[in-house]
């Protein structure tokens, strides 16, 4: 091999435990894991385009790892299917944490992290009535989404499955921000058990609290205290649509206690956000508005109305990389379900945005470019991979 193993990414991997019977076996196993890394950032996750990719490569990974002829797509496979998702994630999450300083963003010390699930539809068959598969996603403001998956099961939801998620990490000094599903008793406590604060839509799954907030709101409103309370305000224009956002941050939650008591996880609401979106939009010649309201809850009591608003705005980052991974990278199409397939495929794809973040030439342009750039140039990967940046 070229370089030291025992400081390069396949001495990492050959961490990763063989679950394979000792019998008959003809390929190093690390060497079948660091040609699916290779792969994956040239844009192929699926055993059957690995194998191609190494056939199309197999000089290169004769010089780089100890294989002397091709693997078959149905070897790829199995190894998707049986290596372990904890101890392949761990491990190459760890290489990542080693080679590339943190990227992740600091609100007043804080980190940011944002949660989500996303489903996975055509690893389900469709056709025996399976419902699409869901795996959770975590990523820290500033970064891609992580290493870290937790595939939601058939006879759970999300809400159960969210307070071991949140175990996977470290809470303490970090803000979680969550869609409507987490707003409730089961999840906020484990983020505040865990030493970390929220912040969290209230939607009609909340219809109590929802009600006491709005309520408030409109008194406030008719007493004109609302307009002295501490607000922010953006507006964009793009191609004839005007959007004009406004938040304002209630600081006093008291008459929240005062109403509902201090249930549920009702005592720990520190400050409520209010976003307010006008938009104004020309169609067929016809100018439109519409007006939306939404409200928000978190923990923090030292928190400023533009930080709440950037958080805030920040959680959709995790919604335009899941677009990300189902058009560029074609994850809503990818068919692998067996075993631990799913799961090690996805979290191929994730190892594959992480190293584009950390691409000085491509992080800030489109996916599709890294990949092809990559595919075209091997060297280019191993450079990714072992050059630094």
């Amino acid at each position: 091999m070229r370089y030291d193993e025992g400081r390069e990414l396949i001495g990492i991997l050959e961490q990763v435990e063989d679950p394979r019977h000792r019998r008959g076996i003809r390929y190093r196993f690390a060497d079948l894991l660091f040609i699916c890394v290779y792969a994956v950032l040239a844009g192929h996750s699926e055993a059957s385009e690995i194998a191609f990719y190494a056939e199309l490569n197999l000089e290169y990974f004769k010089e780089m790892t100890q294989i002397k002829r091709v693997p078959s797509h149905d070897t790829f496979s199995r190894v998707l299917r049986m290596v372990s998702f904890e101890s392949l994630s761990g491990s190459l999450g760890a290489w990542l944490e080693e080679m590339f300083p943190e990227l992740s963003s600091r609100y007043e010390g804080r980190k940011v992290l944002h949660i989500d699930g996303k489903a996975v539809r055509s690893a389900s068959e469709k056709g025996k009535g399976e419902p699409p598969r869901y795996l959770l996603n975590a990523m820290y403001e500033g970064e891609s989404i992580g290493l870290k998956l937790w595939e939601v099961g058939e006879k759970e939801n999300e809400i159960t499955c969210l307070p071991e998620y949140l175990k996977l990490f470290e809470l303490k000094d970090t803000i979680v921000t969550i869609d409507a599903i987490g707003c409730n008793k089961t999840v906020v406590d484990a983020i505040v058990e865990g030493g970390g604060d929220y912040i969290l839509p209230v939607k009609e799954n909340q219809k109590g609290l929802l009600r006491t907030i709005e309520g408030k709101i409109e008194k406030l409103k008719e007493t004109g205290e609302y307009g002295k309370l501490p607000c922010v305000e953006q507006m964009s224009k793009d191609h004839g649509r005007m959007e004009k956002i406004k938040v304002t941050l209630i600081e006093d939650t008291g008459f929240i206690y005062e109403e509902l008591g201090l249930k549920s996880f009702f005592g720990t609401i520190a400050r409520i956000g209010v976003i307010e979106k006008k938009i104004r939009q020309m169609k067929d010649g016809k100018e439109k508005k519409s007006q939306t309201r939404q409200v928000i809850i978190t923990s923090l009591e030292r928190i400023s109305v533009e930080n709440l608003l950037k958080i805030k705005q920040a959680h959709w980052n995790i919604e335009m990389q899941h677009w990300v991974l189902d058009m560029q990278l074609n994850e809503d199409g990818k068919r692998a379900r067996k075993d631990q397939a799913l799961k090690n495929s996805a979290m191929l794809r994730r190892f594959c945005l992480m190293m584009k973040k950390r691409d000085v030439q491509y992080s800030e342009k489109p996916m599709k470019r890294f990949l092809m750039a990559n595919e075209h140039d091997i060297y280019r990967i191993e450079q990714l991979l072992f050059g630094g940046n």
